[in-house]
């Protein structure tokens, strides 16, 4: 039976959450200050501790500060009744797993509890499993060697033996949060992650509501202007630039909780590059296969002006854009061959969003880009950009490329292919990835 502390004042929060928490199977212990749970959490060990940053005398995330500097696998989830992006950035970045807002939804808690508990019990046999095998390891017989991968969108085989074709699942060393505006909604917003255990994919959750929604194709729900994806009641919009970063460096495992959308940050990726560097990147004990692309798809007919997109087969990841509009912006063409982190941080993250005057009246009638700034997206009208300078001579292509890169990685994994496109968008992005999909993804 799994030990919980609860740390509150509150004698109402305590009733609630023992009475939920014992109906799920859980003993529960009580404290009603940070010295009073500091005492209980040495004498009864609890497997997870749910803290309020609103104590008498030591405040909540002091005492999480020492229950984590005794035992930083504990899995802290940290509460407040003065819910904001200032609480959870400071709880979140001190430690904590999960940042809980009071009242509290019965759902969400038992989520919170369960997906703490079981990535705790993950990385502790991970821990226990390397120190059983040491440095040692055991080579592959051929019988051994053909392997049947299951991944949250679907199946593929591989040959364990191409170790190019594989490559180790990823997650974030520590939890952490971000916050801005949302281009589409003009609404002030969060970000926060966690790390999950290996196979579990990529996963939006939204801030107050219980369950997640796979960052799969399969959840696509809207490409007019940004990437959404939603399940039944869950919404995450304008997910592609943090999707695109999540593809550069190798993260398979994350929890990504928003209120609805992602925030816009200056419109390229380059904050959300070093909100995951600042997090830290580990690799886990597991592997997942890039899908290795053996044939060619095109959609559209190719020509000069036309819109198109292919692709083909190449041993490395390669996209090369082309995009076409009046004089005397015309046109640009950029390719870009990614090698590692390092090639995407330098030469595509920069590369900001844009968008035309003669559309903003249109998009506001729609209720979207809201939240465009004069320093969040380049602005041109007719034949001029009126609001900055271009951090690249093909700064559009370079995020077009950006879009790409992120639009992709609903496929759930990495692919070996070459991109071409000309003049398409985010729905095109989706119906190749969609084709892709259900061409390699699908069986079984």
């Amino acid at each position: 039976m799994n030990k919980v502390l609860i740390v509150d004042d509150e004698k109402n929060i305590q009733v609630s959450l023992a009475s939920i928490l014992e109906d799920e199977g859980y003993k529960v212990f009580f404290a009603q200050n940070g010295e009073e749970g500091l005492e209980k959490f040495r004498n009864i060990s609890p497997d997870a501790i749910f803290l309020d940053i609103w104590l008498p005398g030591m405040d909540g995330v002091e005492v999480m500060r020492q229950i984590l500097a005794e035992d930083p696998s504990k899995i802290v989830i940290m509460m407040s009744g003065h819910g904001s992006i200032a609480a959870a950035v400071s709880a979140m970045k001190a430690g904590a797993y999960d940042f809980l807002e009071k009242p509290l939804s019965l759902d969400k808690v038992i989520f919170a509890l369960k997906r703490g508990l079981e990535y705790r019990q993950v990385m502790e046999e991970n821990r226990k499993l390397k120190a059983m095998l040491g440095q040692g390891g055991e080579t592959l017989s051929a019988a051994e060697a053909k392997k049947i991968v299951r991944g949250n969108t679907g199946v593929i085989e591989w040959d364990a033996r191409d170790t190019a074709a594989i490559r180790p699942q990823k997650t974030v060393a520590t939890s952490n949060i971000c916050y801005g505006i949302g281009l589409h909604s003009g609404e002030k917003t969060g970000l926060a992650i966690q790390p999950l255990p290996p196979g579990k994919g990529i996963r939006f959750e939204n801030i107050s509501e219980e369950g997640y929604i796979p960052a799969s194709i399969r959840y696509l729900d809207s490409t007019g202007y940004a990437t959404s994806i939603r399940k039944e009641r869950l919404v995450a919009h304008t997910i592609e630039h943090l999707m695109a970063v999540l593809h550069a460096f190798g993260i398979t495992n994350l929890a990504v909780k928003i209120t609805k959308e992602v925030p816009i940050l200056d419109g390229s990726a380059s904050g959300f590059c070093d909100f995951i560097q600042e997090s830290g990147i580990v690799e886990q004990d597991a592997v997942i296969p890039d899908m290795v692309v053996d044939q060619t798809f095109q959609l559209g007919e190719e020509g000069p002006t036309e819109k198109f997109m292919r692709v083909e087969p190449y041993p490395g990841f390669a996209v090369r854009y082309t995009c076409i509009y009046p004089l005397p912006l015309g046109s640009q063409t950029y390719e870009f061959v990614m090698t590692g982190p390092d090639d995407f941080l330098r030469d595509i993250a920069p590369a900001r969003t844009y968008g035309f005057m003669d559309e903003l009246n249109k998009l506001a009638d729609m209720g979207l880009a809201e939240g465009g700034r004069f320093n969040n997206v380049i602005l041109i009208d007719r034949d001029r950009i009126i609001n900055t300078q271009l951090r690249f001579p093909e700064e559009l292509a370079r995020h077009k490329i950006l879009d790409i890169i992120g639009d992709f990685y609903l496929l759930g994994r990495g692919i070996r292919a070459r991109i071409t496109a000309q003049k398409t968008g985010h729905g095109d992005n989706a119906a190749m990835v969609r084709l892709l999909h259900d061409h390699y993804l699908s069986r079984g």
